[in-house]
């Protein structure tokens, strides 16, 4: 196996940046959507509708699915560029 031209290291270092780009803006998606049920269901409870629910309740399962969304959608970016840059050569 050949090493890696400037161009393609290049690449994968761009790719790399991508990855962490995507994985954090789908993190922060999936937590934002998390945050705004915790305090829909708090203003609920201080409107006297609904039973009182504590932030581990609804933000552990966020946090769990925030991960794996993003980690799925990340490594799925980071594949297709590797596969390309693999094509290429």
């Amino acid at each position: 196996m050949k090493p890696l031209s400037r161009r393609e290291a290049v690449a994968v270092a761009l790719w790399l940046v991508l990855f962490l780009v995507v994985w954090n803006g789908v993190y922060d998606m999936v937590m934002a959507r998390g945050i705004r049920e915790y305090l829909f269901r708090a203003a609920l409870f201080q409107a006297g509708r609904g039973p009182a629910t504590p932030v581990a309740a609804v933000m552990d399962p966020v946090v769990y699915e925030a991960v794996w969304v993003s980690t799925i959608w990340a490594c799925t970016i980071l594949f297709a560029g590797m596969m390309t840059l693999k094509l290429r050569r």
